[in-house]
């Protein structure tokens, strides 16, 4: 299947020039114009913008990831994982214990017992390996969370990038219009001062300019927000100029199989990644859980010296000791029952939420991917048959109106079909690119790499052709 960039349908609009009797002779010229529209608006998206000036949607998303605050905020749970992993396998620290005890305050005979000694935690069951296992997990846990929040950001990009495009393209309809009845609207004055039309016909022509003119100033206000809106994703003030490129995605690109992209969404998507790396921790909680049923043995040493006093006996030399001390404790009453239940509790929901999980993506990428396929004929049926007919339709409407067997009205209305067409044709082409960005976001970072280049992490910034 030969694979064509998707762009507007051409509509031409009716030149009003021919609608003044003898004010231009021959339909050459309405004939030029009409196919210099055709071949604009097929061509026209190569030469809108300066390639060297303009952001292609990958260079986008690039700028997005690097400059986006959010991202850069969710970045430093990397290092928070991070330091937790250093803390946990820290060992205990050891205590300095100091005793005094005499006689000094009652009966002052001179005995006396001090000592001083270290004792030391020592983590016999594993506590500190398991304590490691589990920051560790956490750590793979952020960086997977930054890939998700990226997955995240490229859809917003795309989706924003291409309502841009569909906006500049229905206000260069709109454009295209105003210029039209611009000329209407004078060709119909003309023509009231010579008394061939009525007043009414005057008024219905500055009406429809009026009209037309309110939509352009809709969409210009439109397009500020949505302008504001990437920028802020790319992470820039809101009134910064976007010089976008005007490149839309080729046809024919969807050539994987809807179970290979299912497969391949449930692997690379790292929403799913993270419910795995969840279930390891439970895991791994739980074996922390475990080895906490144990504490800490205690070991002791100190040196101690004391002297006692003997009634009506000679004075007693001090004397010196080391003494060495154990504490075992022994889980009796408490063996972490609750923690070690609680974490395989976690461990089971997790393996739930995996299974919807799994349904949801599936359901996306069918779901997407049906629509695509439908949305690509329709917009391939509309290219083929419509402009067909359109043309047909300008032809016969040039040569009644010419020969004067139609009235204003009725051009008005011919014009009104031709650009309901054109906005139901890019309506049906922003439906295809939000079903294209959903399905994109709903296969993960990897993608596609011919229909979904801009989700790859490869610094290729002149994927889209000029």
């Amino acid at each position: 299947m030969t694979k064509k960039a998707l762009a507007p349908v051409p509509f031409s609009c009716l030149d009003p020039a021919f609608s003044c009797r003898g004010a231009l002779k021959g339909s050459g010229l309405l004939s030029q114009i009409v196919t210099w529209f055709f071949i604009f608006s097929l061509t026209g998206k190569a030469s809108i913008i300066n390639a060297s000036q303009s952001l292609t949607i990958n260079q986008l998303t690039h700028i997005a990831i690097e400059n986006n605050n959010d991202l850069k905020a969710a970045r430093y749970n990397i290092a928070v994982a991070q330091a937790r992993l250093v803390q946990a396998g820290l060992w205990p620290n050891p205590s300095l214990n100091l005793n005094n005890t005499d006689d000094q305050f009652f009966s002052k005979e001179g005995e006396y017992t001090r000592s001083a000694g270290f004792t030391q935690n020592f983590p016999i069951s594993g506590r500190i390996g398991r304590q490691k296992n589990v920051a560790r997990v956490d750590i793979a846990i952020a960086m997977t969370e930054i890939k998700e929040a990226k997955r995240k950001l490229k859809g917003a990009v795309a989706d924003n990038y291409y309502a841009i495009l569909i906006t500049d393209y229905r206000l260069k309809q709109l454009k295209n219009l105003l210029s039209i009845n611009k000329k209407l609207v004078q060709v119909t004055e003309n023509r009231f001062h010579a008394a061939e039309v009525s007043e009414l016909d005057t008024n219905s022509a500055s009406l429809e300019y009026q009209r037309i003119f309110q939509e352009k100033q809709i969409l210009e206000s439109l397009r500020i927000s949505q302008i504001a809106q990437l920028n802020q994703l790319l992470g820039r003030d809101a009134t910064s100029p976007l010089v976008l490129d005007k490149s839309l995605p080729k046809q024919g690109q969807l050539t994987i199989s809807v179970a290979d992209a299912q497969a391949l969404a449930l692997k690379q998507r790292p929403d799913m990644q993270i419910l795995q790396l969840s279930l390891n921790r439970a895991q791994a909680t739980q074996q922390l859980a475990r080895a906490e049923r144990w504490a800490d043995w205690t070991v002791g040493v100190a040196f101690q010296q004391s002297k006692i006093f003997v009634e009506g006996g000679d004075p007693q030399k001090p004397d010196r000791a080391l003494s060495v001390g154990l504490a075992v404790p022994f889980p009796l009453f408490n063996a972490n029952k609750g923690k070690i239940m609680e974490a395989g509790a976690v461990g089971t929901q997790t393996i739930g939420k995996m299974q919807a999980l799994k349904l949801t993506i599936q359901t996306e990428v069918a779901s997407n991917y049906a629509q695509l396929k439908a949305l690509e004929r329709a917009l391939e049926q509309s290219r083929q048959k419509t402009v067909k007919l359109t043309f047909r339709n300008v032809k016969l409407a040039r040569d009644a109106y010419k020969n004067g067997q139609v009235s204003l009205l009725e051009v008005l209305q011919i014009q009104r079909q031709q650009n309901d067409l054109q906005v139901a044709y890019l309506n049906m082409l922003e439906k295809y690119l939000q079903a294209l960005v959903k399905f994109c976001t709903a296969l993960g970072n990897g993608g596609h790499t011919s229909l979904c280049s801009y989700l790859t992490d490869k610094r290729d910034l002149h994927d889209f052709t000029k």
